[in-house]
């Protein structure tokens, strides 16, 4: 972000996953990575809270972007504690759709610049089609291109199995002789997504065709209780609910769902 031309010294240590996501993810166990670029294939490695770190925001920039930082811990709280409990009554949460997507962004940039990302066994550069414009993107939700933004690609009848993972693969296209990462495939709990940062184009994205557009809400359905997280949005467009209802406890407890 030194090109906004406010930066303020130090430069401070950088979680390139939030520390307190990790800390969720983590619950009593504890936290492992694999797929970086440092790691054979297949290979996880345990890490601690405070390991996956990197210098590359100034303590002013890594102050401001600590919102996002808190919306995301609160989406992954939410639906941990929503998927594995049936609390045998009705159970709300809010977030922002605009801080999520732009936690993601964030964070796939942190996890780029620190040559942390990787397509398969090879280190990405890290550059981005929307590099020119990422600082704004990450500052304001308006300034994101028609139709990029968040999607759920999980269709009705799928089955999905709650787990404490968060997975993101850059989605990576060949722009004039260079790789560039124009979406991210991301993974939350077992809720599948698409970050896409270019305009859509039906003809360039076709899977994202049929996807859900910003969801406005999650639904989990138990036998004795609905849990809500709504993610809200201040656009024209419509936001649809996806709904999983509970099938059986696999692994307790960790269950499987079956989305709509």
């Amino acid at each position: 972000m030194r090109e906004l031309g406010s930066c303020e010294a130090p430069i401070s240590g950088e979680h390139l996953i939030s520390q307190s996501v990790m800390l969720v993810l983590q619950g009593n166990g504890e936290f492992s990575i694999a797929g970086v670029p440092w790691l054979p294939k297949g290979e996880e490695r345990v890490l601690g809270a405070n390991a996956l770190r990197a210098n590359c925001l100034c303590a002013k920039h890594n102050s401001a972007l600590s919102p996002i930082d808190n919306a995301a811990k609160h989406l992954f709280q939410s639906l941990k504690t929503f998927l594995e409990v049936d609390a045998g009554e009705p159970r709300h949460s809010l977030v922002s759709g605009y801080d999520l997507e732009r936690w993601i962004l964030k964070t796939a940039k942190a996890l780029a610049v620190s040559g942390n990302l990787a397509r398969g066994e090879e280190r990405l550069s890290g550059a981005f089609a929307q590099d020119n414009s990422l600082i704004e993107l990450l500052d304001d939700p308006t300034a994101w291109p028609e139709g990029s933004g968040l999607y759920c690609t999980m269709q009705e009848g799928d089955f999905m199995l709650n787990h404490s993972r968060f997975q993101l693969i850059p989605w990576v296209e060949t722009i004039h002789g260079k790789d560039e990462i124009v979406a991210l495939k991301v993974n939350i709990l077992g809720f599948s997504f698409v970050l896409l940062l270019e305009p859509f184009d039906p003809e360039r994205f076709p899977e994202l065709v049929t996807a859900n557009y910003r969801p406005g809400r999650i639904e989990i359905q138990y036998a004795k209780s609905i849990s809500w997280i709504t993610i809200s949005w201040e656009d024209s467009h419509p936001h649809s609910q996806l709904s999983v209802q509970h099938v059986k406890a696999v692994d307790a407890p960790k269950a499987p769902a079956q989305g709509s």
